[in-house]
Formats: C-alpha cells, structure tokens, sequence
C-alpha cells in the first residue's frame, strides 16, 4: 500500500472535522441570533401594543421578521452543509478503515444477495461477513448495490470487462468527485429503498387516454369569463354565463377522485425523486473521456433537457400542487379548473421525462458501481488490471494474493495454469495456504471479470466459469449431509467441464466426507476424468497417494505448502513450492493445544 493514499485520506479527515467545527459553530451562532431576533420582535411588538402606537415599532417588527426568515433559511442551509460534511468526514474514516484491515466492522455486509447454491460466490466470501462486497461497497443505492452484487456473481463478456477497466481507471484518481458522489448519495437516498413504486408511478399511463378530453376542459373558464363579459357588455343574454360555470363545478366533482389520487402519489414521489437530483447533477457536471462513461452520460441527455432540469419542472407542478392545502383552494378549483390544469401538466411531464427515470437510475447505480470499483484502484495502484480473452482456458498470474487479505500480511504467489486440461494439485498440512490459494485464484478472478484490478503484479487470463466445492455443509431442512452435499457440487462442476465451455474448478480437499480408500478411488476417477476436457483448476488434498497422477498425465502437476514445527510452535511461509508436501502436522497441532495423543 503506497503510504501517500493513507496520508491523503488522514489529511482530508482532518480538514472535514475543521470544518465541521467551523460550521458547527455557525450553527450555533444562527441558532442565537434566531432566539434573539424573534425575542426582539415580541418586544416591538408588546412595546406598540402597551406602550406606544409608533410607526418606528411596526417597521422594527418587520424588519426582525424578515431578519428572522432569513436567518431560518441560512440555518437550514448550514445544517445541510453540516450532514454532507459529516459523511465526508465519515467516508475517509472508513476509508482508512479499510487500509489498516478494520473493515470486517463496516454494516452492509451484502449478505442479501447470499445464495447457498451459487457456483461459487458462498465458496469465495463474495457476500455477507468479511466478504468482498463488504470490502469494496461504495454504493448507497438499492440499484447501485444490486448492480454490484450482480458485477460479482455474473457472467461478463471481455468488452464490457474492457470498457468498466478503463471506467474505473479513469475514476480512480477523481478522489474529489467520487467522494462529493459518495457523500451527496449518502445524504439522499434510503439504501433500503426499491424505487419499483417510483417507477410505477412515473411509467404509470392510466390517465393518458383522458389527457386530450381534459385539455379541452381545462379551457371552460374562457368560455364562462367570455360569456360574463359579453353580459356586463349587454351583447348576449343575462347569466347565460352560468350554463358553462355549472359545467364547471361538474367537472371538479367528476375529476376531483381522480387527480387527489394523482397528486397524492406525486407529492409522495416528487419527494423521492428530488433525493436523485444531486447525483444526477454530479454527473451531468463532469466530463467524462472514457467510452461506459461518456456513454452513461449521454443516456442522461434526452433531446436538450437534462435530468436536473426536468426535475425542476417537477416541482414546479409540485408548488401549485400546495394550493390544494389552502383554505381558498375550492373557489380557485372550481372558478379557473386548477386541478385539471395541474392534472394535464403531470401527464405532460410524465410523457416527457418520467419515463427516463429508469435510466436515471440505472446511470447512477452503474455509477456507484464505477466508484466502488475505483476507490480499489485507488487505494492499490500497484495491482494489475488483468487482460481477460476469449481462448481456451488459462490461467498466468505473477505475484498473486488475496485482496482481502491487508497488506504486510499477505503473502504472494505466482500461479500457471497455461493450457485446457492443467490441473494442480495442492497438498500441503494444516493450515498451510491450501484452501487461500484456491480462494486467491477464484477472487481474483471474480474482480477480473467485474473490471476491477486484481490483487497481483500481473495477471492474464481468458474468460471461464468459475466452479468451487469448499465450505460445503449438511442441511437438516433439506436431510443432506456434509459428503452429499460435496457430491452435488463435484457433480455440477463435472456436468460444467463436460458442456466444453471454458470452466475453471476449485476443490477443496476432494471427498474429505468420506474414508480414504473411497476418496482416494472416488478423486483419482474426477481427476483423470475432467482433465480431458477444456477446463482447468485446482484441487487440494492431504492424500499424497493422489500425487502418483502426475507421472500418468503431465497435465496434473504437483505443487505444495511446508510448514516449520520448533519448539513446540508451528510456523509457515504460505509460499507455493513444485512438488508433493513432505511433512504433516496434525499430531504436533494436537499436542500444542493440549489434547493427549499418546
């Protein structure tokens, strides 16, 4: 880790919690300076009523009143400049979290988007405590978490991989704006939010066939204040004009259902579209040179409106939705028609821009996505960005860890599955690396695959299906022991390598549900089987018998972990090393935790 990217976020939490100290105190000081005003304006006002009538107290009342007005709403804007403050402040604290290895502690762990019987993502804690998502998460939107959960647990195609690469590189160094994004969505939007309601309102067309007939009506007062004139005028017929004004009040009786339903859903939408309004204002404000980025930029253009914008025209409808709170609000409706004019302005504005809502939110998750990616990158310059290819399976890696793993604590390795059909084969004691290795690989190609850097000094690879059989458990639900649920994963991974597409594999200690004859025959048979078809991977073992298949198949090679028992302690170096592991170690762990095994 480059000592520069701590300093930096040290650096900007120091400058965040002076100025939260110097807001907090403008506050403050608002706070009084309200309480004093209003006190004064009480005493003008018991000085003109019990002391003397004087013009001097009316106009020093007004004065304070329109003082105090001012003062309320610059107080509200120092408190929202306060909340975004705070979670600048609260977003380089986590992000020097992060560096020292105290991110297990963040909330949002993902463990939503578990799934028991995903090909992999349970395997490689790509969800829930201690997981990757936990790790990387910058996403404070529903969307924005789904797309990236989604990032980790599905299929890319190398394009796409390509133009999120260059994304990310692009946002990475954008520390200024990736955090302003960050801390604006933070201060926004409810994380646990579905916008679907938001959607369904704004794609919502029920009143679309009524907008022309209502078009027409909303014109009625003209004809009724025509008709009123001509009678003042004495050119037509004494209250003729009352034919069309009792029309009037039909009219508001009839559509009165509908549009208070209408604006009741708006005021309640309008609220959570305003929480987007910053967001989208953040980008339509950058520019933007890579391809995804430029692209989802564009997609937030419509003609020459821009969302911001489109969203101000809202809330313009909104205001004169208010008068509907005011006590003269029937004698507006029924003399001028406000509701239904309001009504056909909705409609209007729903056929313009409601229906891009949908891609406003799909821009801002992938945007999220983007970011939370990037702050990687940026917090690790020094990792690759791996060249994903559609070929045959491969698999080249120098330098290889485990992201998850902080630094000065991992260790490295280099890792060569060059050709359909290699197969390493791990053997190793306890707790030696074994089963990191396995995860490294698989993680890293999960951040590959997303357009992420990889935890590695290099790293090429083609584009594969991951398969992993690792954590399996029983389930009493489902009546399922622990070796038959290892049964079903070695068997989808089998059913995988047989379609021919390209899969890469990850067993950990192969059948260990089972006894040693049984496992020993049962892997020997997997093993020589899979290696024939276009896939690759790596199984761990404590069976050195298993290693014999390397002088049968030169696509099975053998590699190994060592450890070091002295003076009653156990060391290892976690360093991948040719060959079959020489020793064992699970006798000397007994003893040094105490059980008798003599």
């Amino acid at each position: 880790m480059d000592s520069d990217v701590k300093g930096a976020y040290q650096s900007r939490k120091v400058h965040y919690a002076n100025k939260l100290t110097e807001k907090k105190k403008k506050s403050s000081l608002l706070s009084w300076l309200r309480v004093i005003s209003f006190i004064a304006a009480v005493g003008f006002l018991l000085a003109h009523t019990f002391y003397a009538s004087h013009v001097v107290y009316l106009a020093a009342i007004g004065i304070l009143a329109a003082f105090f007005v001012l003062l309320v709403n610059r107080h509200n804007r120092v408190k929202e400049e306060i909340k975004y403050i705070e979670n600048l402040h609260y977003i380089n604290e986590i992000a020097l979290l992060r560096l020292s290895g105290e991110w297990t502690g963040f909330l949002n762990t993902g463990e939503q988007y578990i799934e028991p019987e995903h090909r992999y993502t349970a395997d490689l804690n790509i969800f829930g405590q201690g997981s990757l998502f936990q790790f990387i998460n910058a996403a404070a939107s529903y969307l924005g978490e789904r797309k990236l959960a989604k990032a980790l647990s599905s299929p890319a195609v190398p394009g796409d991989i390509q133009q999120r690469q260059e994304a990310v590189k692009e946002l990475g160094p954008r520390l200024d704006w990736r955090q302003h994004f960050q801390a604006v969505s933070m201060g926004s939007i409810k994380k646990s939010q579905n916008p679907e309601k938001l959607l369904a309102w704004a794609e919502d067309r029920s009143l679309a066939a009524s907008k022309r007939y209502y078009s027409l009506l909303r014109y009625v007062p003209l004809i009724t204040l025509g008709l009123v004139i001509l009678d003042v005028l004495g050119a037509a017929a004494h209250y003729f004009w009352i034919i069309p004004f009792m029309v009037q009040i039909i009219i508001v009786a009839l559509t009165g259902g509908k549009a208070n339903k209408a604006f009741s859903a708006t005021d309640k939408m309008a609220e959570e579209i305003q929480s987007y309004y910053g967001l989208l204002s953040s980008i339509e404000e950058e520019d933007f040179h890579s391809l995804l980025l430029a692209d989802l930029k564009g997609k937030l253009v419509t003609g020459a409106r821009l969302p911001s914008r489109q969203i101000k025209n809202l809330f313009k409808i909104v205001e004169r939705l208010n008068l509907r709170h005011s006590s003269i609000h029937v004698v507006i409706n029924i003399l001028t028609l406000w509701d239904l004019h309001n009504l056909v302005k909705l409609e209007r504005w729903k056929d313009l821009s409601g229906r891009y809502i949908r891609t406003w939110l799909d821009v801002i998750a992938e945007f999220e996505v983007v970011s939370s990616l990037a702050g990687m990158h940026h917090d690790h310059p020094e990792w690759a960005f791996p060249g994903v290819k559609m070929v045959s399976p491969e698999f080249e890696a120098s330098e290889l860890g485990h992201p998850l793993i902080r630094d000065g604590q991992r260790v490295c390795n280099d890792v060569s599955l060059p050709q359909p059909g290699t197969i390493l084969l791990i053997t190793g004691s306890n707790m030696s690396g074994k089963s990191t290795l396995l995860k490294t690989v698989g993680i890293n190609l999960v951040l590959a695959y997303a357009g992420a850097p990889a935890c590695a000094e290099k790293l090429d690879c083609s584009l594969m299906d991951i398969y992993t059989s690792m954590e399996n458990s029983d389930s009493l639900e489902q009546n399922i022991s622990t070796f038959y649920a290892e049964l079903k994963r070695i068997k989808m991974v089998v059913d995988a390598v047989k379609t021919e597409k390209p899969v890469i594999f990850l067993i950990d200690e192969i059948f260990k549900g089972t006894n040693s004859g049984d496992r020993i025959f049962g892997a020997r048979a997997v093993l020589r089987n899979i290696s024939k078809y276009c896939s690759i991977g790596l199984v761990s073992t404590h069976d050195l018998e298993l290693s014999e298949l390397e002088k049968e198949n030169q696509q099975i090679k053998n590699y190994h972990f060592t450890d070091e028992i002295s003076g009653g302690e156990i060391s290892f170096d976690y360093y991948l090393k040719p060959g079959v592991s020489q020793s064992t170690n699970a006798v000397a762990l007994m003893k040094i935790i105490g059980l008798e095994v003599e």
